[in-house]
């Protein structure tokens, strides 16, 4: 996955409490062949918020305004992410094209599953939280920068907004590790090993 140190990006304001895995990303969806290197889930995030029944875009949801295409952060409101654990709400969100959430609180699989796929999710208090919609409600287009090496969020007014993160999570997303490619770290002790087992349990080698 793709190393996050410091993301600078337009930011939405997203001020609904408990959007669950479910509005995330439909159930009917998640059937949906996600190939390497294309957004397959690009559409289907957020999609009954984002669109009607008939297909057309909701005109007065925030991420189909103009000044907020392309956002790249998300302030959501709390216990984002909650519900199941579909490993497809996370995709959906990056595969629109965020790379980062702000929030009062999210979903904990919710957060494990963003951080497999290169996804920071920063916790700060609601009235933070509530003063950033306020700031990007005021001034559409506004840009937020989250900084994970330092653990700090820049909002649209230039504030500094401190935060905590788990250190191990963190050194996983500034590497750009999953738990494949932890486990990938440790390729040639585990050749090794496995090498050094064959001689010894011959007849393993002799079924394979």
């Amino acid at each position: 996955m793709q190393p996050f140190t410091t993301f600078k990006s337009v930011a939405a304001p997203l001020p609904i409490a408990k959007i669950d895995t479910g509005v995330i990303v439909p159930g009917r969806f998640m059937r949906l062949r996600r190939r390497p290197g294309q957004a397959d889930y690009a559409h289907v995030f957020l999609h009954d918020l984002r669109f009607l029944d008939n297909g057309a875009p909701r005109v007065d949801f925030v991420l189909n305004e103009a000044a907020y295409q392309g956002a790249g952060i998300l302030v959501t409101g709390p216990d984002f992410g909650c519900g199941s654990s579909r490993e497809g709400a996370a995709y959906a969100v990056l595969d629109f094209g965020v790379r980062a959430l702000i929030g009062p609180s999210f979903g904990d699989v919710f957060v494990g599953n963003c951080m497999q796929n290169g996804i920071v999710t920063v916790v700060l208090p609601l009235p933070e939280i509530k003063a950033m919609w306020q700031q990007l409600q005021q001034k559409p287009g506004s840009q937020i920068e989250v900084n994970l090496l330092h653990q700090k969020v820049l909002g649209p007014d230039g504030r500094v907004y401190p935060f905590e993160f788990d250190q191990t999570r963190k050194q996983r997303l500034l590497q750009g590790l999953d738990d494949i490619g932890v486990t990938l770290t440790h390729l040639d002790r585990i050749e090794s090993f496995e090498a050094q087992y064959r001689l010894k349990k011959r007849w393993i080698q002799a079924r394979t």
